[in-house]
């Protein structure tokens, strides 16, 4: 059976989004013609079908902190329409993303689909029959992948509503265009308006389960976590998924290792070092560099047990990745930094998120951002906190998305 895309010798490395050359051109041209061809409009002419119960299917297969932006969406749509049945379909890996959400009614696993040259067109139609079955009324492809926006339109689902990059929606009854530089939160926002859908101020949403709430205690007790004057998670790695590989995204370890002394230094906190197998390399260099103790929980957390750690604590630091999504779903205070990848871009408007970089939307990154940046942040962050002003703004070392 031939592949929809050859398998890799290794991950993809760098940003998919602005993928450019022969092969990227023929998938567009062919998306084009493939428009011409279906030219699909809504159903009576709007968005969504006039049943408030209707059966709606979300689609997004990857990755953990993509999916984690998306829950925004659900939260919106369960919110404008609270009787509807959502189901969401999702990769395997990005999965735990979804756990207890409040807004999702099922979740139909996807496997490898989606996940770039790690399915074929078998698996792909097996999941078209499977969509087919369910006899959803509307499907939500927040995914630019034209081989995700196919999906609803081949199970005969009447009213598809997603994102439209570069003309690749062509499937989509009703689209909005994006574009590379848009901000992802508040791409879904835009969706969520089009569809007819009050759009939700929440980023993200994750809630821990019981479980994930007593294993945190467990650890919490464990390590003595509540005796600290501050409670703050550390996450040095990050930005590895399937099929996608940028370790680019990670500040220095040494930087990292300096910020968590100045914090167990000057305001008695204890600091957790998390993250999974792959991101062992960065916990071992920022403990090295270390002249404080701190507490490695590395590897020992599953992703709802670091959200309910996460949850219980006063602070995150971390690089962009789904440890800092996660953050924003909990509601616990955040520091994201941000060295390859665009705040503009990846950042949350939510006040108590503070993205800290360097450079600009008009000229662009600037290369990893010092350390007296990010301790700026957290002093801003952590005294407005205690202030009540409702506001983590930080001029100059901490920066809003310009696109929001």
């Amino acid at each position: 059976m031939s592949s929809f895309r050859l398998r890799p010798h290794g991950p993809f490395r760098g940003d998919w989004r602005r993928r450019t050359g022969p092969r990227a051109a023929g998938i567009t041209a062919l998306c084009w013609l493939a428009r011409l061809a279906v030219r699909p409009n809504p159903p009576e002419g709007r968005p969504l079908p006039p049943n408030p119960r209707l059966s709606a299917l979300v689609i997004k297969p990857l990755a953990l902190g993509d999916v984690l932006r998306a829950t925004g969406f659900t939260a919106a749509l369960r919110h404008s329409l609270p009787g509807a049945g959502i189901t969401f379909a999702v990769g395997d890996y990005a999965a735990p993303a979804l756990a207890n959400n409040p807004h999702i009614d099922a979740i139909m696993p996807m496997g490898m689909l989606g996940t770039p040259r790690r399915y074929d067109a078998r698996q792909y139609l097996t999941f078209v029959r499977r969509i087919r079955k369910r006899r959803f009324d509307a499907a939500f492809v927040l995914d630019r992948s034209p081989a995700m926006a196919l999906l609803p339109y081949l199970a005969r689902i009447p009213y598809r509503i997603g994102l439209d990059s570069r003309r690749r929606g062509f499937a989509h009854t009703t689209r909005l265009s994006v574009d590379a530089e848009d901000n992802e939160v508040e791409i879904y926002r835009r969706l969520a308006r089009l569809a007819g859908l009050d759009p939700a101020t929440d980023a993200c949403v994750f809630r821990p389960t019981p479980d994930d709430m007593a294993a945190a205690r467990r650890l919490a007790e464990e390590f003595e976590l509540d005796s600290a004057a501050l409670r703050v998670v550390v996450a040095p790695g990050g930005g590895v998924n399937p099929g996608a590989v940028d370790v680019t995204k990670r500040w220095p370890a040494e930087r990292f290792a300096a910020v968590a002394d100045w914090l167990i230094q000057s305001r008695g906190a204890r600091v957790c070092l998390v993250g999974t197998a792959s991101d062992s390399p960065s916990i071992t260099a920022m403990l090295r560099a270390m002249t404080q103790p701190a507490v490695n929980l590395g590897g020992r957390t599953t992703f709802g047990q670091l959200g309910a750690l996460i949850a219980g604590s006063d602070l995150f630091v971390g690089n962009d990745s789904a440890s800092a999504q996660l953050a924003l779903g909990v509601g616990t205070p955040s520091v994201t930094i941000f060295t390859a990848t665009e705040p503009w871009i990846y950042g949350s408007d939510t006040p108590r998120a503070v993205s800290v970089y360097t450079g600009g939307q008009a000229r662009g990154l600037g290369g990893p951002p010092p350390l007296d940046m990010v301790t700026a942040a957290i002093r801003r962050l952590m005294g407005e906190r205690a202030d009540a002003t409702g506001s983590s703004r930080g001029a100059g070392a901490s920066q809003p998305p310009a696109s929001d």
